[in-house]
């Protein structure tokens, strides 16, 4: 069922805002004062040092910056404001400014500008050098103690004047400093100041101007128009998880984990019967009008999530995928968004069909990210008869094609890679103490498997051993906390060890070779036996030689 709330994704401003300007010195003191604060509809920072660097240059070359954006704000409480990567506690302010549009040159010349703990981010560590006459990132062009003067000195005339006493600069460096921290802190920003009772409309002025600067994501302009409240409650201190967020956290169960917010947004647009592929704005009003419910998306999200982990052989069958971490295509999530939501309680023949079809479509490529036409056409082709929807989706993966497989260099986030790791987790991996878990695995990130063979040996192997070492054929499932296994398999025993041994594919034949120092002879063998499995998995899983069994009500059907 859709949402049927009235809200508009651009309510119009009662009145035009109001121009004014600000110095650099008035700015960075309303912002440390907590008198200028960042709403909750801003999106995360999203500059790097060297963001900042260009914008201390621009200043001081005297070139436009471009326009910040306020809203007008009366009674600001008391609390907690973050400023670049520091906390600072603020006190009740009668009247500031909630930032609209500027945040990330706001609290760049705050963060760099002012004397706050940053705990080490280096995004704020910016230094002038009078010597060359430019700002430099202090992670780039480490700073000389009394020779490059750093950006919090700057931001202050009694800070400049103690750093003085203590500095290696001449006289005419000492007033060229000055000069420079005239420039900058007497710069004068152009704004605008909002003024209105009602927070909606800034929601689209924020999203309006999110073409310029850094230009924000498409789930970064839904936050800021719909997935945020539209309250008063947008003060800092009051920050409630958007709605994407709340979509992305109902989807970890049983060690799922979270799709990224910008795949989340997709199945709320697919869910909601609109292209996924499109961003809201340009979908319009009457589209943000029929957006599914937070209270029927959420079942649907978790009727996909336990699908996916289903194993073909469960009583209610799935494709066997435990996590979003090694989902191949992540657009498989985005199309059984939409079936599960449409059809709640598919039947098992229903089930075990859509399985073969997500595994069919890897095996022929039709769910590769880049054919975004082809993912706009499998969501529509869900209507309202599951049948016809599923007989749509299963036609649409292309004619059988018999499973064949080549070794690439592994990379975790890659679709081939991620089918190799299914591939091996299905060997059930087992280290000295039991079962090795999906989630500690994946808490390695990229080395979720980890090499035998380390790659300081790599120069000693030929050149088709060398590419097989940055293979899979060269990958274990075993969460030990140091890499190059090769040493640590070694002292294994056969017949000892004979399981833990045969779940990370490695056979007696491999085991000798291992203890041998044999690599080039272990990748080929290896490499060869996962080829073969990988084939043989893909060809089950897609279930070509499996009849067609349709749910009950379709033989009924038949027979009357």
């Amino acid at each position: 069922m859709a949402a049927t709330s009235p809200r508009s994704l651009h309510e119009p401003l009662e009145r035009p805002p109001a121009a004014t300007t600000l110095t650099v010195r008035d700015l960075v003191a309303r912002v440390v004062a907590g008198r200028v604060r960042v709403p909750s509809f801003q999106r995360p920072l999203r500059w790097g040092v060297d963001d900042v660097v260009k914008l201390f240059d621009s200043l001081l070359r005297g070139y436009p910056v471009g326009a910040l954006l306020f809203w007008k704000q009366q009674n600001l409480p008391a609390g907690a404001v973050r400023i670049g990567a520091a906390n600072l506690d603020v006190p009740a302010q009668n009247d500031g400014f909630y930032i609209v549009d500027g945040q990330q040159r706001t609290v760049a010349l705050a963060a760099s500008l002012s004397e706050l703990d940053h705990g080490g981010d280096p995004r704020w560590a910016v230094s002038y050098w009078p010597d060359s006459r430019e700002f430099q990132a202090d992670k780039k062009v480490p700073p000389r103690a009394g020779f490059a003067v750093p950006a919090a000195v700057l931001g202050d005339l009694r800070r400049l004047g103690r750093w003085f006493r203590g500095c290696a600069l001449s006289e005419d460096q000492q007033e060229h400093v000055e000069q420079v921290q005239q420039r900058i802190l007497d710069y004068s920003l152009p704004a605008y100041v909002m003024e209105t009772d009602d927070p909606r409309p800034l929601r689209g002025v924020f999203a309006r101007l999110n073409s310029s600067g850094a230009p924000m994501r498409a789930d970064e302009v839904f936050d800021a128009l719909l997935g945020s409240p539209a309250g008063p409650e947008l003060d800092v201190g009051a920050r409630a998880p958007s709605l994407l967020a709340r979509l992305q956290s109902a989807c970890d169960v049983d060690g799922f984990g979270e799709p990224p917010r910008p795949e989340a947004l997709k199945a709320l647009l697919a869910m909601s019967g609109h292209d996924p592929t499109q961003r809201l704005e340009r979908l319009g009003e009457e589209a943000a009008r029929r957006l599914v419910s937070e209270a029927d998306a959420v079942p649907a999200l978790r009727r996909t999530v336990a699908f996916l982990q289903a194993r073909p052989d469960d009583p209610e069958p799935g494709p066997g995928i435990p996590a979003y971490a090694v989902l191949p295509y992540p657009v498989v999530f985005v199309i059984l968004a939409k079936f599960f939501h449409r059809f709640p309680e598919p039947a098992p023949a229903t089930r075990a069909r859509l399985a073969q079809w997500v595994w069919r479509g890897i095996v022929t490529g039709t769910h590769e990210r880049a054919a975004v036409s082809l993912l706009r056409w499998q969501v529509q082709a869900i209507g309202d008869d599951e049948r016809d929807s599923l007989d749509a989706l299963v036609a649409k993966v292309g004619e059988r094609r018999e499973a064949s497989w080549e070794l690439r260099p592994f990379h975790a986030r890659s679709a081939a890679s991620r089918v190799e790791l299914l591939v091996l987790l299905e060997k059930g991996p087992r280290d000295h103490d039991g079962p090795v878990h999906l989630r500690s695995l994946i808490g390695l990130g990229e080395r979720v498997a980890r090499e035998i063979v380390r790659s300081s040996e790599w120069d000693r192997l030929d050149p088709d051993a060398r590419a097989l070492a940055k293979t899979a054929a060269n990958r274990v499932l075993l969460d030990w906390r140091h890499s190059g296994l090769g040493g640590v398999l070694r002292k294994l025993r056969w017949s000892r060890d004979r399981a833990m041994l045969e779940s990370h594919l490695l056979d007696e034949v491999a085991l000798q070779m291992l203890k041998e120092k044999d690599y080039q002879a272990l990748l080929r063998h290896r490499g060869a036996r996962l080829r073969a499995d990988v084939a043989s998995f893909l060809n089950a899983r897609a279930g070509y030689d499996e009849p067609v069994w349709r749910p009950i009500e379709h033989y009924v059907e038949l027979a009357t």
